[in-house]
């Protein structure tokens, strides 16, 4: 029986393997709407923050409003918005409008205003919400979750599930702000379409990881010149790695080493002259993969190290 290629491109799960990134069909976009109305409407005092999310996501952008100052019509404005948007633009509002329910409204609570205990059931809306976006990202064929906070990008599937999204929790829960950070700003290069600074933070996110190490573990390095291959060295020379794993780690030496580093310095880390450099979306990829699993590494034998 011949399969079809719809059917060849799903992963072991069902999904899809090749997403689409530029295209937000009308069923999609009404149902962020749908969404918000879920936790803006269903939450106490929740409908007056139409005003402030249509007038906070007015001023990054830089736009001008429409008239009213009613939540009713902010509401309608952001329905509007959603429905005649450009694509960019819509990734744009789905990335603020969920940053701001996943932090402003879980802490709505410790307004003066607000009755205690609030905060748990706008946790459970929330929650909901966030599940639900992702589902319809999933049921659309869309290359994006909504990630710690943010939307980020999903070029392969099972890289998203196996490395990506462990070396963010990873960073997140260990306490490497810096380079959580800086892998964040990889992923939002990444979804504007800027490889090349989605490769120079994948880079500053991986030496981030080295440093902090250091830092976390007493061991002496320059934190202004030391770059990814003296890095490697420091961490090696004090035996960072289990010693059943030298020759794994030798051969990981050469891989961190040719790899990201070079990608980074290469491609993006200087000045490319007269003629305009482009960077395929294919290594931006490669970039923000390789420093995903050396970071579940590093970190990992981090964790490991401290328990």
């Amino acid at each position: 029986m011949y399969k079809l290629f719809s059917e060849r491109i799903r992963n072991k799960d069902g999904e899809p393997e090749v997403f689409i990134y530029d295209d937000f069909p009308e069923p999609f976009r009404n149902q962020v709407f749908y969404i918000m109305e879920d936790v803006l409407d269903g939450i106490e005092w929740g409908n007056y923050y139409w005003d402030d999310l249509y007038n906070d996501f007015c001023r990054e952008k830089g736009m001008k409003k429409n008239s009213g100052d009613s939540f009713e019509i902010s509401k309608n404005n952001c329905e509007t918005y959603i429905t005649k948007c450009k694509n960019e633009n819509l990734m744009d509002f789905i990335d603020f409008s969920f940053y701001m329910f996943n932090t402003e409204e879980r802490n709505i609570d410790s307004l003066p205003h607000m009755r205690k205990g609030i905060a748990k059931e706008i946790n459970v809306i929330v929650d909901k919400a966030v599940k639900e976006l992702n589902y319809r990202f999933k049921q659309h064929n869309l290359g994006y979750e909504f990630v710690n906070g943010e939307v980020i990008r999903i070029d392969n599937k099972i890289l998203h599930q196996e490395v990506i999204k462990p070396s963010l929790k990873l960073l997140y829960e260990e306490g490497f702000d810096g380079a959580e950070e800086e892998f964040r700003k990889a992923f939002e290069y990444r979804r504007k379409g800027d490889n090349k600074n989605a490769i120079l933070e994948a880079g500053k996110a991986f030496e981030s990881v080295m440093k902090t190490i250091c830092d976390k573990k007493g061991y002496t390095y320059n934190k202004a010149k030391d770059t990814a291959k003296k890095l490697i060295e420091i961490l090696e020379s004090n035996n960072f790695y289990p010693a059943y794993m030298s020759s794994h780690m030798a051969s990981l030496r050469t891989t961190l080493e040719t790899g990201l580093p070079v990608v980074r310095n290469k491609k993006a880390g200087h000045g490319q002259g007269s003629v305009v450099t482009p960077i395929s979306d294919e290594f931006a990829e490669y970039a923000l993969n390789l420093a995903a699993t050396n970071i579940v590494l590093l970190v990992g034998i981090y964790k490991k190290s401290s328990i």
